[in-house]
């Protein structure tokens, strides 16, 4: 069937790690992956090898390449990806950060690690204070 062809797929351009063979990362060796070909980047203290994945980031690979080398979690946050992106990046964690051994069983944060994390904002929520109290002027003046 086509699902089976799919997770083959998959599981090529995925090249899970199991926990327990994930291995801690220093910043330097971190540093030196910062290239298409070869492309790490940390997020909250989790090391990912997503060079086989550049291709396939809807955002395209120059802005992942841009993180590269680095700790991307602010970056990575500040786009508000999705649970199905968190999900996916997981298949792509190959150790954790030096200095963050808490990390070593873990999987991508569903949501910043520094309170929410959502990629919203205010805005939303502002914008809809707003249009309640113009709603509520609009309507109290015409009932005067």
């Amino acid at each position: 069937s086509s699902s089976s062809v799919v997770i083959g797929q998959q599981a090529v351009m995925a090249p899970l790690i199991p926990k327990d063979k994930r291995r801690e990362i220093t910043l330097s060796e971190l540093e030196e992956h910062k290239t298409e070909k070869s492309c790490w980047l940390a997020i909250h203290g989790l090391v990912y090898d997503i060079s086989k994945f550049l291709e396939e980031h809807p955002g395209g690979p120059e802005v992942v390449v841009a993180e590269a080398g680095k700790d991307a979690s602010q970056a990575f946050e500040d786009i508000g990806h999705s649970k199905s992106s968190r999900d996916t990046a997981n298949d792509y964690i190959i150790g954790w950060l030096e200095g963050h051994e808490d990390m070593k069983e873990s999987d991508t944060p569903q949501e910043a690690a520094q309170g929410g994390g959502s990629g919203v904002g205010p805005l939303p929520i502002v914008a809809a204070i707003i249009i309640a109290v113009i709603a509520y002027f609009v309507f109290t003046s015409q009932t005067s």
